[in-house]
């Protein structure tokens, strides 16, 4: 039965009110839901969502961590937050006394910062005053260590206090570590948006304490939130029909078993996602994982591992749940809907805190919280960086299996927080897994967090791991190739490309820039002749659904299975065909690029075995520079970073000499065999004979990187940074460069006073319903940037 209303007397100021104190209004303004019941509501969705977490999890909250959830609304009782609805006021015939009193003007009104200074005060000792600091911190925003507020109503906070209290269970009353303090915190806003809900917690309801427990068990089931059930014994030609593991992958089954760092190196293409795959199985299996977050460097690498992962995934769940994609871009390519939630909101700031749980569980940022995603690796670094809600990131990505693709490929800014990032996330009892074909002993040593003073292996591949003792586990290489390798003249490189392409060979061109692809492909479809070899463009720059188009189309053409393998083409590609990506070429044209990055590269050649190819071996042609090498010796600062043209403006000019001295020394590379002396021998310290202008451009780049990582750890100083937006990319790469996001309509026509019509590119119309300031803050918010008749321009001005 409902509990009945309670009329309530307050000593402060001599008013008599009756009800509750409101905690929501309605849609219409109206007072809605008490701050009582809320609290209560979010208590009870905490101790379901505690109830739910694994028991390792489970270990790391303190007792009392549901009745600090329950407590976060408290602040709402205070003069400065009742005052935001006017009807209130005048139901209780306030208004006067408000108005004299001056509630409005005179009070705080962040009730986030009373509820953190109430808690504080009941805390009571001085070392536990962070559990009140995540309190306050429920809306994203840290409102300091300490706070201080002196606002009346203090009894009323109180006695709402002791009722929670009573019915959650005693305050923490031991300091904790800051990973622990923000995984609750992340718990405290995930109940507090899943609590908000007025589908299931509706405003008029006023349930005793064992109805709301029931109700907030059924909640969590119907927004989809549970434990993930797996199948058990699963072999690896199960996972992977038809496959059998090969020595790597039998080495990552027999060693990744427990929560910890692990790092996979091998030669790419040979199994490493596998690898991580059947191990993050094998600990979910046996309950050491509680799920999955599969990070790599870009949206597009993001798109092409969910399509392998999504198969694997409902082989070994029992409910075949999706797999969230986590990108800024992702909302073009899923089309799951959303589970219906819906938060209450009460006023501004509330409000804002309503639209961010919607924007949680219904956009690519839920992939933290499902059991499964994948996205970029900028979706966990925003839970390390004092990024808004970043603790919601680390309370989604507690415990489970994060896999880290592709690592060699991010500058020092991105990787000293991917170093942060690991850190954190073994306090969090993550098992972390590493993937790279292409990384230093240096680089290595960082990711496992091993002092200077540990020797590691050389040898390679390898797979490693940290604990309570540095594990190394070499094994057997894929079958060994050599690839030739030739400087060739920029002159000539079009004619002889085509020649070969003419000759039956799949060549694939990468090219440093999109403006130098483009350049190329111009050139290429010049030169050809009528009936000769396909040529075609690849790049980041294509609007996303023509681009999805071409990887797929070229995928599918120069793929392991391909039926339909042209005889003869140039495939003219910038980074986005250089990892990642399944394309198996004959023949590789690419301009200088690191070394790391050209062995990328020529994991594209030769890719799989084929019966029958239309040339003798693989080969990489290395475009020339303007210079050999005497003269790269003796050339100036300037000179060389003109040789090196707009290649020096993508990757460090010293990276790039130390990278050409060690190729121009070969004319051939045995894969994988020369992987680790080529990458050691391209970053080793320098010689006593480097030459002047080379000094110069390395004291800029260690320059540079000092001043990267300062930038990359001020970044993860929370309590003292301003809030950051929550923004992929802004806060984990390091860009000189404004960045935008746009929408590109080919037709925008003015459809009433209300509403406009727009023409996608791929000739899609769409309907945007927008009042005309909206659509204005629109355009100048979110920059969407549309050629607009003069009319439309007219309307929004």
């Amino acid at each position: 039965m409902p509990a009945p209303r309670r009329t309530k007397t307050l000593d402060i100021d001599k008013v008599v009110l009756t009800d509750y104190y409101w905690g929501k209004t309605r849609r219409d303004g109206t007072p809605g839901i008490s701050v009582r019941d809320h609290c209560l509501n979010v208590g009870c969705v905490a101790e379901a969502l505690l109830a739910l977490l694994p028991p390792h999890l489970r270990a790391l909250l303190p007792p009392g961590a549901a009745t600090l959830a329950a407590l976060h609304d408290i602040g709402k009782v205070s003069p400065g937050f009742q005052v935001k609805c006017t009807p209130w006021l005048v139901q209780h015939s306030l208004v006067e006394r408000a108005t004299r009193g001056g509630w409005a003007t005179g009070h705080e009104s962040d009730h986030a910062k009373i509820s953190q200074f109430t808690v504080q005060e009941l805390l009571g000792r001085s070392r536990l005053h962070r559990w009140a600091a995540v309190v306050g911190a429920h809306h994203g925003r840290i409102k300091g260590e300490r706070v201080r507020v002196c606002e009346p109503w203090e009894e009323e906070r109180r006695r709402l206090a002791v009722e929670l209290i009573n019915a959650f269970g005693p305050l923490p009353n031991n300091p904790d570590d800051e990973a622990v303090l923000w995984y609750l915190a992340g718990l405290i806003t995930v109940a507090d948006w899943i609590g908000s809900d007025e589908t299931h917690f509706l405003q008029d309801a006023h349930w005793e304490l064992p109805e709301r427990r029931r109700q907030a068990q059924a909640t969590l089931a119907a927004v989809g939130w549970r434990r993930a059930d797996f199948r058990p014994n699963l072999m690896f030609n199960e996972l992977f029909p038809p496959y059998a593991a090969n020595s790597m992958q039998i080495a990552a089954i027999q060693t990744i078993r427990e929560p910890g760092v692990y790092v996979i190196e091998g030669p790419m293409g040979c199994g490493k996602t596998e690898a991580a795959l059947v191990a993050a199985y094998q600990l979910m299996a046996s309950g050491k994982a509680s799920g999955i977050y599969f990070a790599l460097p870009t949206q597009v690498t993001s798109n092409r591992i969910h399509l392998r992962v999504q198969p694997f995934v409902h082989r070994i769940s029992t409910d075949a749940p999706h797999v969230r994609l986590a990108h800024g871009a992702s909302w073009l390519v899923q089309t799951e809907p959303p589970p219906n939630l819906n938060p209450a909101s009460s006023e501004a700031e509330s409000e804002e805190h309503a639209r961010a749980g919607r924007s949680w569980f219904a956009s690519p940022k839920r992939a933290l919280l499902a059991p499964f995603g994948i996205g970029t690796i900028d979706q966990a670094l925003l839970g390390i960086v004092a990024a808004k809600h970043f603790f919601v990131r680390q309370f989604g990505l507690a415990g489970k299996v994060v896999i880290l693709d592709e690592v060699h490929s991010y500058d020092l800014y991105t990787g000293t927080l991917i170093d942060a990032l690991v850190r954190r996330l073994r306090e969090l009892h993550c098992t972390v897994i590493v993937l790279s074909a292409t990384l230093t002993v240096a680089r290595r040593r960082q990711l496992l967090q091993v002092g200077n003073d540990q020797p590691l292996s050389d040898s390679y591949p390898l797979l490693s791991s940290s604990g309570t003792a540095v594990i190394e586990f070499p094994f057997d290489p894929p079958p060994a190739k050599t690839v030739a390798v030739q400087f060739v003249e920029p002159t000539s490189l079009v004619e002889d490309g085509l020649e070969r392409a003419q000759q039956g060979q799949c060549v694939l061109w990468i090219r440093n820039t999109v403006d130098e692809a483009q350049e190329t492909y111009r050139i290429l479809m010049a030169a050809n002749q009528e009936g000769g070899p396909c040529i075609a463009l690849l790049h980041s720059r294509f609007p996303f659904f023509h681009r999805e188009e071409l990887e797929a189309q070229w995928m599918e053409a120069l793929g392991k299975e391909s039926a339909k393998r042209p005889a003869g083409c140039v495939l003219v590609a910038t980074q986005v065909a250089e990892q990642s990506v399944d394309i198996d070429a004959d023949l590789l044209i690419t301009d200088l690029a690191p070394t790391d990055m050209l062995l990328q590269r020529l994991g594209r050649l030769w890719r799989h075995q084929r019966p029958k190819r239309p040339c003798a071996q693989p080969e990489v042609w290395i475009q020339s520079l303007p210079l050999d090498d005497a003269a790269l010796r003796q050339a100036t600062e300037k000179d060389l970073r003109a040789a090196l043209g707009k290649s020096a403006k993508i990757y460090a000019p010293y990276v790039l000499l130390r990278s050409i001295q060690q190729w121009h020394s070969r004319d051939a590379i045995k894969m994988p065999a020369d992987i680790r002396p080529l990458l050691e021998a391209t970053y080793a310290d320098p010689s006593a004979e480097e030459p002047e202008a080379w000094q110069q451009l390395r004291e800029q780049l260690e320059e540079q990187r000092r001043k990267l990582v300062g930038f990359a750890l001020s970044a993860t100083n929370v309590w003292f940074n301003p809030e950051l937006k929550d923004e992929e990319g802004i806060q984990t790469r390091y860009s000189t460069y404004p960045m935008a996001q746009l929408l590109l309509a080919t037709d925008i026509t003015l459809h009433d006073s209300h509403s406009v019509r727009l023409r996608l590119l791929d000739g899609t119309m769409v309907a945007a319903q927008l009042v005309r300031t909206l659509l204005k803050e629109r355009i100048e918010q979110e920059k969407l940037l549309v050629r607009m008749p003069k009319d439309l321009q007219e309307l929004i001005q």
